[in-house]
C-alpha cells in the first residue's frame, strides 16, 4: 500500500476501505467477515456497510466475489488499483497538492467552495497535509493556500508527491515536452562526454518535471555561495553548462540563472545508479574523505568482514560521497520511501540496528550531517546485503532453519510443506527440539531463522522472519524474497 498516498486520504471512511480491500486481496484466499474484522479491528457491522460501499463503487462489475462458506476474495487484482484510482481523483487534499504545483492561489473558503465541502471540513483535512509538509520542513499558509520553506524542499516534496503518486494517480505527469527536452538532454551530454549516462531515467523526468514547472513560475533555488563555489568546479557541471546553452532555446525564461544549472547538476546525484565500476568523483574536503574512510573501515570490522571486493567498497564510498555533498543542498535526500524501510528494518532486524548504533556513535553522523538515521541505515543494510549475496551465493548453498511451534499433528503438516518450499542451492533445516540461539546460528551456518511465534530472550546475528501461526502464501513469498533478493551478514 502506497503510503505517502494513505498520508493524504483525510476521510477515515476511505482509508478504511482501501485497507479491507489490500486486506483480502492480499491474503490470496477467502477471507471471512469475522477474520477480516478482528485483522483490522473494526466491527462486523461497519465492515460490511464499507463492503457495500466498495460494491457501489463498481457498479458495472463485481469486485468481491463471496462465498457462503469460504469468505471473500478479489476476483481481478487490478481492481485494488481501480479503486485507489477513483479516489485519488477526488481526493480533497490530492486535488490541492497539485493546484498549488499548479500556481493556483486559492483561499480556503474558494477551495471548499470548488471541491463542495464546508469550511471546517477542508480546515480539518488539511491538517493531515500540515502533517506531511512537516516532514519536508515546511509550513502551510491558508490565505491564499500556498507552501512555506525553502525551494529545494518544496521541490523536493512535489518531487515525491509526484513520483510516488503517479503510479496510481493520472495528475500531473511529465508532459511530451518535456520528455522530447530530457531525451535532448541525455543526447547532447553523451555527446560531449563521449560515453554513455547511467542514471535513473524515470527519476529524472520527475526532477525536471518538478523544477521546470517552478522555474516557470519564477520560483528559483537559492544554493549556499560555498557549495556553489566547489560544484561549478566539477566536470558535471560545466558539461550541464555546456548543454544547457545549446538548448537555450527551448527554454521559456531568457537564461537559466547559475544556481538553477548548480543545482540540476546536484540533483543528478539523485539518479545514480550504483554499479560496481562506477564511484562519485567530487569535491570532498580531507576531513570529509578521512571521516568516510575511518567509518567504513570500522563498520566492516564491527560487522566482522575481514575481506572485501573493491568494486563494493565503491559502492558504499559513492553513496556516502554522494549523501555528504547532497545533504548540503537539503538532508532531505536522505529520506527513503516509507515501503522499503519498513520492509528492511522488519525483515533485517539484526543487521539494520547494528547499521544504527554505528552511525549514531560515529563523527560521520555530523560532518555528513545525516538526520535520518534509519533511511541510511536502510541504504546501508540493502548494500551489505547485495555484497553478501555476490559474496556467499558464490561459495556456499544458502542454509535457511525453519522452527515451527504447534500442536503434534499440525506440526508434521508444517513439515510437508517445508519440504515443498526446498529450492535449488538453498539448504533446508526443520527444527523442533532446539532452542535457537546464536551459537546454534554459528555453528550450523544459518543465514536465515523463520518462525512462527514470538520469542525476544535473544536477538539472532542472522536474518530472522517470523510468519503467521499458520503461514500463508505471502509468508512463502516473502521469505523466498529474502533468500534470493537479500543476504544477512
Amino acid at each position: 500500500m502506497n503510503h505517502f498516498f494513505l498520508q493524504l486520504i483525510a476521510e477515515k471512511k476511505v482509508r478504511r476501505q482501501i485497507k479491507v480491500l489490500q486486506k483480502i486481496y492480499d491474503a490470496k484466499f477467502p477471507l471471512t467477515v469475522d477474520e477480516i474484522a478482528e485483522d483490522l479491528d473494526i466491527s462486523k457491522r461497519t465492515l460490511s456497510r464499507d463492503i457495500k460501499d466498495i460494491e457501489h463503487s463498481f457498479p458495472e462489475q463485481e469486485v468481491l466475489e463471496l462465498n457462503t462458506v469460504y469468505g471473500y476474495s478479489i476476483n481481478h487484482s487490478h481492481y485494488v488499483d481501480d479503486l485507489i484510482v477513483r479516489i485519488s481523483e477526488e481526493s480533497p487534499l490530492l486535488l490541492i497538492v497539485n493546484g498549488v504545483f499548479q500556481g493556483e492561489f486559492k483561499s480556503i473558503d474558494e477551495w471548499a467552495d470548488e471541491l463542495f465541502i464546508s469550511t471546517s471540513t477542508l480546515h480539518r483535512y488539511l491538517t493531515y497535509l500540515k502533517n506531511l509538509l512537516k516532514e519536508f520542513k515546511l509550513e502551510l499558509s491558508l490565505t491564499p493556500i500556498v507552501f512555506l520553506g525553502e525551494e529545494v524542499n518544496i521541490r523536493h516534496f512535489f518531487f515525491n508527491f509526484f513520483y510516488s503518486m503517479n503510479d496510481i494517480s493520472t495528475i500531473s505527469h511529465p508532459t511530451e515536452a518535456e520528455y522530447e527536452f530530457y531525451i535532448k538532454v541525455l543526447a547532447e551530454y553523451d555527446e560531449i562526454t563521449k560515453r554513455s549516462n547511467y542514471s535513473q531515467y524515470r527519476r529524472g523526468m520527475y526532477w525536471l518535471m518538478v523544477g521546470n514547472t517552478r522555474i516557470k513560475q519564477g520560483h528559483f533555488v537559492k544554493i549556499n555561495p560555498e557549495l556553489k563555489k566547489i560544484q561549478k568546479q566539477m566536470e558535471t557541471y560545466q558539461v550541464l553548462a555546456e548543454v544547457m546553452e545549446v538548448l537555450s532555446p527551448m527554454f521559456v525564461i531568457d537564461s537559466i540563472p547559475e544556481d538553477e544549472i548548480v543545482y540540476m547538476d546536484l540533483v543528478t546525484l539523485d539518479t545514480f545508479v550504483y554499479l560496481e565500476d562506477r564511484v562519485t568523483i567530487g569535491f570532498h574536503s580531507k576531513e570529509e574523505m578521512d571521516a568516510v574512510d575511518d567509518f567504513l573501515t570500522k563498520a566492516f570490522q564491527v560487522l566482522g568482514i575481514d575481506e572485501i571486493e573493491a568494486s563494493d567498497l565503491r559502492v558504499f564510498i559513492s553513496y556516502f560521497r554522494n549523501q555528504v555533498i547532497l545533504s548540503k543542498l537539503t538532508p532531505l535526500f536522505q529520506k527513503n520511501v516509507y515501503e522499503v524501510n519498513q520492509f528492511i528494518k522488519n525483515g533485517h532486524t539484526a543487521l539494520f540496528y547494528k547499521w544504527i548504533d554505528l552511525l549514531q556513535n560515529d563523527p560521520i553522523k555530523q560532518i555528513a550531517n545525516i538526520e535520518y538515521i534509519e533511511d541510511v541505515a536502510v541504504n546501508l543494510t540493502m548494500f551489505t546485503h547485495c555484497m553478501a549475496y555476490n559474496k556467499r551465493f558464490k561459495e556456499r548453498e544458502r542454509h535457511i532453519l525453519f522452527t515451527f511451534d504447534g500442536p503434534n499433528a499440525y506440526l508434521n503438516y508444517l513439515a510437508i510443506l517445508v519440504e515443498k518450499f526446498n529450492i535449488k542451492n538453498v539448504r533446508i533445516t526443520l527444527l523442533t527440539n532446539y532452542h535457537v540461539t546464536n551459537e546454534l546460528v554459528e555453528e550450523r551456518q544459518v543465514d536465515v531463522v523463520v518462525c512462527n511465534y514470538k520469542d525476544d530472550n535473544e536477538v539472532l546475528n542472522c536474518e530472522v522472519y517470523k510468519a503467521e501461526r499458520v503461514p500463508t502464501e505471502n509468508d512463502w513469498e516473502q521469505i523466498r524474497n529474502i533468500i534470493f533478493m537479500d543476504e544477512i551478514i
